[in-house]
C-alpha cells in the first residue's frame, strides 16, 4: 500500500531566519502536494507556583499584550503565499514540543516542517532542541531546516535516502517514493558501511580490505533489490560508502547533487544501536540539506 501525500503541513515558527526558511520550503511542498499550511507560534507560559498573585497578573498582562505582536508577525509570515491556503495559530503551552505535537494531532496534520535554530526566551519557541524532540516522537514525518542548511530549493529534483536495511529505513523509502512521484524527482539510496572499531590496544584492523569490498558489493546488491521493490517507475540510483554513518551522510547530503535528505526515525547501525540518537541527531544539526525524518507508527 502506497503512503498518502501530505495534505496538511504544520509549520512551527519563532520568526527566526531558519523558521522563515522552513515556511518557504513548506510553501514549495504545499504547491507540489496541493496541501494547506498551518503556521503555529507557541507562546511558552511561565509556570511558577511561587509567584505572588499580583506578579502572576502582571505576567499574564504582558503575555496578552505581546499576543497582538505575535499575531501580526504570523500574518506577515503568511504574506507572499496568496496562492496557498495558509492558516495561522497562536497557542499557549508549557512545553513547546508537546504543544506542537498536540496541535499537529488536533489539526490532523501529516507533515511538520520546522527550523532547528531559534531565539531563547519566555516569548519565543526554543526550536534548536525542540526540533530534535519533535523528530523523535512525532508519528508524522518531520522536515527540519538546520542552521547550516543552504537556502531551500524552489523545486524538489533529487532526494537522498539513507538506508540501513531496517524496517524503519524501508518506511523512509516509501515516503521518498511518494515525494518523488509528486515532484518528478530522482531518488538515490545510500548505505554507509560502518566498520567495527576496536581500541588500539588490540591492534586489530577495522575491516580487512577484501572483507570490506565484499560487504560493499553485498550492500549494493541489497540496495538495488530495495530500489526494484519500492521505486518502481521512479528514476533512481544506489550508492555505498564506508565510515561513520552520520559523517558520510552529511558529506554526501549537499547541493547541487540533492535537494532533500531522508532518514528513517530508527534503525540499526553496525553495533545494533538505535540510529536516531547517534546518527539522525548529528545529521539534523549539521546537514546542509533539509532533513526529513520518518518514523513508523507505534
Amino acid at each position: 500500500m502506497s503512503e498518502p501525500r501530505p495534505q496538511r503541513i504544520l509549520v512551527p515558527t519563532d520568526f527566526s531566519p531558519t523558521a522563515r526558511a522552513a515556511l518557504d520550503l513548506a510553501a514549495t511542498l504545499a504547491r507540489g502536494f496541493d496541501a494547506e499550511i498551518h503556521v503555529l507560534h507557541v507562546r511558552v507560559l511561565l509556570e511558577d507556583t511561587h509567584l505572588e498573585e499580583q506578579e502572576r497578573a502582571e505576567v499574564q498582562r504582558l503575555l496578552a499584550a505581546s499576543d497582538g505582536t505575535a499575531r501580526a508577525a504570523l500574518g506577515r509570515d503568511a504574506e507572499g503565499h496568496d496562492d496557498l491556503v495558509v492558516t495561522t495559530h497562536l497557542v499557549r503551552g508549557i512545553s513547546p514540543a508537546e504543544t506542537i505535537m498536540e496541535t499537529c494531532r488536533s489539526l490532523g496534520c501529516d507533515l511538520i516542517v520546522m527550523g532547528t535554530h531559534g531565539r531563547h526566551g519566555l516569548t519565543h519557541l526554543v526550536v534548536g532542541s525542540v526540533a530534535e524532540g519533535v523528530a523523535r516522537t512525532s508519528p508524522a514525518p518531520v522536515l527540519t531546516v538546520g542552521p547550516h542548511a543552504l537556502p531551500p530549493p524552489d523545486r524538489i529534483r533529487s532526494l537522498l535516502v539513507a538506508h540501513d536495511f531496517s524496517r524503519h529505513s524501508e518506511d523512509a523509502i516509501r515516503v521518498a517514493a511518494v515525494w518523488a512521484r509528486a515532484f518528478a524527482a530522482r531518488v538515490t539510496l545510500l548505505h554507509v558501511v560502518e566498520p567495527m572499531v576496536y581500541p588500539e590496544f588490540y591492534a586489530v584492523d577495522i575491516l580487512p580490505e577484501k572483507t570490506l569490498a565484499d560487504v560493499r558489493t553485498r550492500s549494493e546488491e541489497a540496495l538495488r533489490e530495495a530500489a526494484d521493490r519500492f521505486l518502481i517507475g521512479i528514476e533512481h540510483g544506489v550508492l555505498v560508502d564506508s565510515g561513520r554513518a552520520w559523517e558520510r551522510i552529511v558529506a554526501r547530503a549537499t547541493r547541487p547533487d540533492y535537494d532533500l535528505a531522508i532518514l528513517g526515525g530508527r534503525g540499526l547501525s553496525a553495533l545494533e544501536q538505535l540510529l536516531l540518537g547517534s546518527v539522525a541527531d548529528n545529521v539534523l544539526r549539521r546537514a546542509q540539506l533539509p532533513l526529513l525524518t520518518v518514523r513508523a507508527p507505534r
